[in-house]
């Protein structure tokens, strides 16, 4: 038998190998060209050249030379070059926002003040107010219809004053009005909603379990805190879809509700994002989002944290944990123990700097749940449906309730069998010794921060809500980091928009809306601050093996910046880095005609 020369056969055995990589799942769709950073670096100065994408997936990152000779087809692959001011890194991930709150609000009058809007004053506010009610072109007759507007700042109001029903009421006296606070936990009403209610001066003002009807020398101003705020929305939300009652309205209802939801998905990857968050949601919301998730309408990755107290069906929801349906699952189910710091309704230790309307100088607001009963539906939640909880706690008092709750459940093992950690939510006013529970706790329970009221309300808290030393601690990044805790950074979007680089920006640098620097010993690196929002976000959601960074076989979830976080002057991080494109599974979602500036601009 005549043989083959050696150096031929290794010849045919490259020739195989390279037709075969021209053939299989080597072949990438696209590959993006510039400074790649993996986040599964401890050196944050290192940097790949490219990341090679098939399908959904990533194949490669890497050296380009070396991606184009395994990964390249001409005809077939893709080369996309983003220059070498720009930054590839894995897209953000939504660590605690509430996207069908966004949703849900975006038809409402904007009553944003400074850096969003320009609700400045009562007198803007009403006038915005009026012409949205004169825009809504009510029938006479129709005296049920809630007109709503949404997030106005008693902070940034001239003389810092909350709104009252008697302003409102200047707007309309026989059509119900309601207006929601910034944080989401109150709101005020006029005096015809609070008529529907059920509310009069003689009404107690505890009369709503976990809630306040905020009284004045024994009048009724038509302030709403929590589980009172939470009623009048459902009223409001509930009047717009009343007049519903065909199959056909009923579906127009719902079809725009999803377009809003929809609307919103887009607001999350333009800045980014690409795994999204409904933080609390009560039942309508969870099937609003699931109904889309079923009907192929997601994109984006979404996760649903139903509220305990507004969803009956705990049980058949705990099926979708903790995996993806058609881009849907159930993270969590949520508590909210109380109320926000900037309104002032918190639940602290030690007694408000300036008491909120109706309270006197002892206030230190309240629990929305008594701690056996906390305790005791948490537990249910732990070890009898095996998913975890994620708690709404500002306040450093609420935050002792909490803790004290995970140790009890962590000494009896309930804790134990959870597939993703329990979540601390805001951790807004933690005191040292907190921490030290926390690290305690680490493994079964993380933490989750809100740095951006930094930025927003440092200058409220300093002046109104806690003073000094008490404010240089909101948001104790530096701390955690000190510890060595797992933690997250979140927006709350649409309490601010989902704008992770503006709450990168508060953790860095520490500065207020006025420029004061607070409590810069809790500031933590532009490094730490991303993994917050990839690597860290990607372990809350037990989705660390596949998310939060730039590997091979991980899902291909991508944003490209402006500008390198890590590199630009810290100060400037909110006006120098802009997000340029969006990929989610290896599709792009959003792309930027040219850089765009922050959401919260400059002021």
């Amino acid at each position: 038998m005549k043989k083959t020369p050696l150096h031929l056969l290794l010849s045919l055995l490259t020739l195989l190998i390279f037709s075969r990589c021209q053939d299989n799942t080597q072949i990438a769709d696209e590959i993006l060209k510039g400074h790649v950073r993996t986040m599964n670096e401890k050196d944050s100065a290192k940097l790949e050249e490219c990341v090679a994408i098939r399908d959904s997936t990533i194949i490669f990152v890497g050296s380009f030379d070396e991606a184009k000779a395994k990964h390249f087809k001409e005809g077939h692959t893709k080369v996309i070059e983003y220059g070498d001011s720009a930054l590839i890194m894995p897209a953000f991930i939504d660590a605690h926002a509430h996207v069908g709150l966004f949703a849900m609000t975006l038809p409402l009058a904007d009553l944003s003040a400074r850096p969003y809007g320009n609700v400045n004053d009562t007198l803007t506010l009403e006038s915005v107010m009026k012409t949205y009610f004169n825009s809504k072109n009510l029938r006479e007759n129709d005296l049920t219809t809630v007109v709503m507007g949404n997030n106005y700042d008693d902070s940034k109001l001239k003389g810092n004053l909350q709104p009252t029903r008697y302003l409102l009421d200047r707007i309309s006296t026989t059509h119900p009005i309601y207006i929601m606070h910034v944080s989401g936990h109150m709101g005020v009403a006029n005096t015809k909603l609070l008529s529907m209610m059920g509310i009069t001066n003689q009404t107690p003002s505890d009369s709503i379990a976990g809630g306040v009807i905020a009284k004045e020398k024994g009048v009724v101003t038509g302030l709403l805190t929590e589980n009172a705020n939470v009623r009048a929305i459902e009223i409001g939300m509930g009047s717009a879809t009343a007049g519903a009652t065909t199959d056909a309205a009923k579906k127009i209802m719902l079809d725009s509700a999803v377009s809003r939801l929809l609307q919103a998905e887009k607001e999350w990857f333009k800045y980014g994002i690409t795994t999204i968050c409904e933080g609390r949601a009560d039942a309508s919301t969870v099937q609003l989002i699931l109904g889309a998730s079923k009907a192929n309408k997601l994109t984006g990755d979404f996760i649903v944290l139903p509220d305990y107290d507004q969803n009956s069906n705990l049980g058949e929801l705990a099926a979708y944990y903790p995996n993806y349906q058609n881009h849907f699952k159930i993270g969590a189910v949520k508590f909210t123990f109380d109320g926000s710091p900037q309104g002032k309704d918190a639940y602290l230790s030690q007694p408000y700097k300036k008491p909120p309307v109706g309270q006197d100088v002892t206030y230190k607001g309240q629990p929305i749940y008594r701690y056996a009963d906390a305790l005791r539906k948490i537990d249910s939640v732990t070890k009898n449906l095996k998913m975890p909880v994620h708690v709404h706690c500002n306040g450093d008092s609420a935050i002792d309730m909490v803790l004290s709750i995970f140790q009890t459940l962590k000494a009896k093992k309930d804790l134990d069998s959870l597939q993703t950690p329990c979540v601390i939510i805001h951790s807004q006013i933690t005191r040292p010794e907190q921490i030290d529970v926390m690290k305690a706790l680490a493994g079964p329970v993380m933490e989750s921060f809100f740095p951006t009221h930094v930025y927003l309300w440092g200058d409220w808290y300093l002046s109104q809500v806690l003073g000094s030393p008490r404010a240089d601690r909101i948001a104790p990044l530096g701390d955690a980091k000190k510890r060595g805790l797992h933690y997250t950074i979140h927006t709350d979007s649409p309490i601010t928009p989902p704008d992770l680089l503006t709450a990168i920006h508060a953790a860095v640098n520490r500065r207020t809306l006025d420029s004061v620097l607070l409590g810069y010993d809790q500031h933590v690196s532009v490094y730490d601050a991303l993994k917050a929002i990839t690597t860290e976000a990607a372990y809350q959601w037990g989705e660390d093996s596949t998310k939060g960074k730039l590997l091979n076989g991980y899902r291909a979830d991508i944003v490209v910046l402006s500008h390198d976080p890590v590199k630009v002057k810290p100060e400037t991080l909110r006006y120098s880095v802009n997000v340029l494109s969006t990929y989610k599974s290896g599709k792009q979602v959003y792309a930027a005609t040219t850089p765009t500036m922050s959401a919260l601009t400059k002021k």
